[in-house]
């Protein structure tokens, strides 16, 4: 593909370097410098050549290409087609791989950090997966790289371990971008705060105005990186807007000036649209695909919080119930032990008088104990259980063929003797022991309710058992 930035300023991909080790293109600069309407300028060229773009935006600025091409637009205030739900990451990645939607994410629209996390370290692997046997020509444009792909995870809402996932997918992209015929973007006005690997893979850097605050670490922190590279940090102070150093593959050219002229509007600048390109047919099917998708993805989770919010309700009130039998319990316990110390005054009692009534006392005291342990014990199994179905594992997939659990399930007295009779007909012939059930499922293999569920299992001959192992059979 050709880029043609200004007069003498061409990107052909067909010639070194690019040929060899595929197109990764970082815009650095401060506001204003020209960033994003550069990125925007490779995207109108890349959609007039036949490619296909996919933007995370967490600002409307995109949104413009619709004036002369066919791009949905996922959320934000403006031109919006979809509303965009980070629900069903490969149903979007498809689209964009086999339908050669173009799509432009408003990630602000996504709240919820983590969802936001998972969504697009799923949909870049969904990117790639399907791309690799494609091998559509995709542009992955990322406005403010440095929140999406930091150096350091550090002062983030999410834990570090959740963060990396993003990051890993970012990354995995740039390294496999020529392979999978993807040419990445990144954009960020804080290039020394971009993930030190995928700064290093972009092999086309435009380093555009910054101010004097910033020069010395992009010197000591970026432009250091480049062998071959003559421009210092304070080369970057007096750059006018679209100006900017270029290094590529660690070659650094003059200075150069976008001059080539965009064919869309400023998003930032115009964000009502003066014409919007109609959809195709196969944009309008998979819009409405998306839509269908999003829809039923919101009813699960509505589900699923609905089931949530009754089993916390249940699990408080068990725990109430706990709470007001230890009361109980710790009166009779007091009672006990002051019942203990009653000394019964009785005309000169017997010897043997006084050991039965030693007896009875001590009998009725071990008796009262124990009714009370095992009472406590049931509410203790009856909460563990309901809290093991709110935090229960995703249900395992049964063969087809499973008639067997259809029939028993409404028969089984407990969901603990449920998850374990579905976990060991799913894994049919394969022995477990106890201790290896209660891990797999999350129980623990001394409570009553685990042993209550294994018993009643064996005696209805539905699992076979051999000292401490237990199985399905034929």
């Amino acid at each position: 593909m050709l880029f043609k930035l200004s007069q003498d300023f061409v990107i052909d991909t067909d010639s070194a370097p690019w040929k060899t080790e595929g197109l990764r293109i970082g815009l650095w600069g401060g506001p204003g410098s020209g960033k994003s309407s550069t990125a925007a300028l490779f995207a109108e060229q890349f959609l007039s050549q036949g490619g296909t773009v996919v933007i995370f935006e967490p600002r409307a600025e995109y949104h413009t290409l619709k004036e002369k091409w066919d791009v949905v637009v996922c959320g934000g205030p403006y031109a919006k087609d979809i509303d965009f739900v980070a629900s069903s990451p490969g149903t979007y990645a498809k689209a964009v791989v086999e339908r050669g939607v173009s799509i432009v994410f408003y990630t602000t629209d996504v709240e919820d950090e983590a969802k936001l996390i998972e969504f697009v370290s799923r949909f870049l692997h969904y990117l790639l997966k399907y791309n690799e046997v494609v091998k559509r020509p995709i542009m992955l444009i990322i406005e403010e790289t440095h929140e999406q792909a930091p150096s350091s995870t550090k002062g983030r809402v999410s834990p570090p371990w959740v963060f990396s996932r993003m990051i890993k997918a970012f990354k995995t992209t740039c390294v496999d971008a020529r392979k999978l015929n993807i040419v990445p973007i990144a954009l960020s006005p804080r290039p020394q705060e971009v993930n030190f690997t995928i700064r290093q893979l972009c092999n086309l850097n435009f380093y555009g105005k910054f101010s004097p605050q910033d020069v010395h670490y992009i010197e000591s922190q970026c432009l250091k990186y480049y062998e071959h590279s003559f421009y210092k940090g304070r080369d970057l102070l007096d750059l006018k807007t679209g100006q900017f150093a270029i290094i590529t593959s660690g070659q650094a050219l003059p200075l150069q000036t976008i001059t080539q002229p965009r064919l869309t509007k400023h998003g930032a600048e115009t964000p009502k649209l003066t014409y919007i390109t109609p959809h195709k047919e196969e944009t309008k099917n998979a819009v409405t695909d998306l839509v269908k998708t999003i829809s039923e993805a919101l009813e699960r989770e509505r589900q699923e919080q609905s089931e949530l919010d009754k089993l916390k309700s249940e699990h408080r009130t068990l725990q109430k119930e706990f709470e007001e039998l230890s009361k109980d319990h710790e009166q009779l316990k007091l009672q006990a032990e002051t019942l203990g110390k009653i000394t019964i005054q009785t005309p000169a009692p017997k010897a043997e008088d006084v050991t039965f009534i030693d007896k009875v006392k001590s009998d009725t005291i071990a008796e009262c104990a124990k009714e009370h342990q095992r009472t406590l014990l049931s509410i203790r199994n009856e909460i563990i259980d309901v809290f093991n179905q709110y935090t229960e594992q995703p249900k395992l997939p049964l063969p087809e063929s499973s008639d067997i659990y259809k029939i028993w399930e409404p028969k089984m007295p407990s969901p603990c003797a449920r998850r374990i009779f579905k976990f060991l007909l799913t894994n049919k012939g394969a022995k477990y022991t106890k201790a290896q059930i209660g891990v797999s499922l999350g129980y623990k293999v001394n409570t009553g309710t685990f042993n209550s569920a294994l018993s009643f299992l064996r005696r209805n001959s539905l699992i076979k058992t051999e000292g401490n192992l237990v199985w399905v059979g034929d």
